[in-house]
């Protein structure tokens, strides 16, 4: 009779398997069951609210004074206003050319607008044979220029201020306005503002 062939395992391998089945389990249960991360987020930061800033004035020079009824600007040579110091308080006042186009005999105006106030002054041309649309050149007259009145010499004859009598002569107290026609003639003409007034002095 042939004897039973018998292996024998030791029991500290047995308890290895066992072991290593456990783990095996233990890693198949973390893969079917994965934990959930909880990632955190920095919160959005409200942009800020910016409030609109004050409307600035339409006003030219910040002068509210309306036009006088029936006139419009008037831009066929003075394109843009002229802003100049008709009275020697270091602000830009403004001069303009206005125009009433429903108006019978003279339709024009020079305006002259003081900055930051409510005063504006106006010059009407009393020679009804032409009208204030005859000068088509402005330019600015600085503070302490020297002038001479054709109107006032003893004859045609044009003079310069160091010949001219002294009723004739002028110096300019604050800023002024010349004019002149758009042709090539002697027709200067120079306007200021004195004694709450726009006074006029032929230059040619």
């Amino acid at each position: 009779m042939k004897g039973l062939n018998y292996t024998l395992i030791p029991s500290f391998s047995i308890v290895m398997l066992c072991s290593a089945c456990n783990d095996k389990a233990s890693t198949s249960s973390q893969k079917e069951h994965p934990v959930n991360q909880v990632t955190s987020t920095t919160p959005t930061q409200p942009k800020p609210i910016v409030s609109p800033s004050a409307p600035k004035s339409n006003d030219l020079v910040n002068n509210p004074t309306p036009l006088p009824q029936g006139y419009q600007v008037d831009t066929r040579y003075l394109k843009q206003p002229l802003l100049i110091d008709f009275n020697g308080d270091k602000q830009l006042d403004a001069f303009r050319v206005l125009k009433n186009p429903n108006k019978t005999g003279m339709k024009y105006l020079f305006e002259f607008r003081i900055a930051n106030t409510d005063q504006v002054y106006f010059y009407e041309n009393d020679d009804e044979s032409y009208d204030l649309n005859f000068f088509g050149q402005f330019e600015v007259a600085k503070a302490g220029e020297k002038f001479v009145d054709a109107l006032k010499l003893e004859n045609d004859d044009l003079l310069d201020y160091e010949h001219a009598p002294e009723k004739a002569r002028l110096i300019l107290k604050y800023d002024g306005i010349t004019t002149n026609t758009t042709e090539e003639t002697c027709a200067t003409s120079l306007f200021y503002l004195e004694n709450e007034k726009i006074n006029r002095i032929f230059l040619c």
